[in-house]
């Protein structure tokens, strides 16, 4: 069992590393924050339309999802509230919206890798792990990209950007280690875990990027660039 805990947190961080390695080669981009943010939504935007709510739904149903999503808006606020006080109501600008909007990503995205790591650790004994692990590894890719572009346009530094690489990746260990002990006779309830990190990347993508980015472009240029990302996300999944 543990060269699965292993292999999972493995291939988590080093795909979503690989992600936050492109979004830092784009950096240069930093005077057109608000164009590379719109992309990246609509690359969320795709990865939860073209995958994981689909995961979601087959797992259970619309019942779930709809619960799922709904607790996971919820949450969403609670954290929005307690982040905008905390951390975005002192004076910083862009800097700390787009520190704030990379940890909602990080939170939501970690609670997606839970069931993901269950599901590893239920399949470890069969064939179906390997196929698993390279679920894991390429669609921690754009989820990288996502979660980083934000976080180095607020400063962050490599050292911090490691440690929440890792943080990210701990989620598929635990889920893997649950995964192995209770197996998949829980369906609705992890389809209900996914669901909520579908409600809170949502609201995160659509209250904190979109919508702000309409302060420093025009409507036509969010739709063009959220749809090109969505459009390269889709295309990605249908490649792989």
């Amino acid at each position: 069992m543990s060269s699965i805990l292993a292999m999972g947190t493995i291939f988590t961080a080093f795909g979503f590393g690989l992600g936050g390695i492109i979004a830092w080669g784009i950096r240069g981009l930093k005077k057109n924050t608000d164009a590379v943010l719109c992309l990246c939504a609509g690359l969320i935007l795709g990865l939860l339309s073209f995958e994981v709510a689909p995961e979601a739904i087959e797992l259970g149903n619309w019942f779930t999802f709809n619960g799922g999503f709904l607790a996971g808006v919820l949450l969403f606020n609670f954290l929005h509230g307690f982040f905008r006080f905390h951390v975005v109501s002192e004076k910083g600008g862009k800097k700390r919206v787009a520190f704030y909007t990379g940890v909602m990503l990080l939170i939501g995205i970690s609670i997606h890798n839970i069931p993901i790591g269950i599901s590893l650790g239920a399949a470890q004994d069969t064939s179906l792990s390997r196929s698993i692990l390279q679920i894991i590894l390429l669609h921690n890719i754009p989820e990288g990209m996502i979660v980083f572009t934000p976080l180095l346009v607020a400063g962050v530094r490599k050292r911090a950007l490691l440690i929440f690489t890792m943080l990210v990746s701990l989620p598929v260990a635990g889920g893997a280690y649950v995964g192995s002990k209770l197996g998949m006779d829980y369906p609705l309830l992890w389809s209900t875990f996914i669901s909520l990190s579908i409600g809170m990347i949502y609201m995160v993508t659509v209250k904190e990027i979109l919508i702000e980015s309409i302060h420093e472009a025009t409507s036509k240029q969010i739709f063009i660039l959220t749809l090109l990302g969505f459009g390269l996300i889709g295309a990605y999944f249908a490649l792989v």
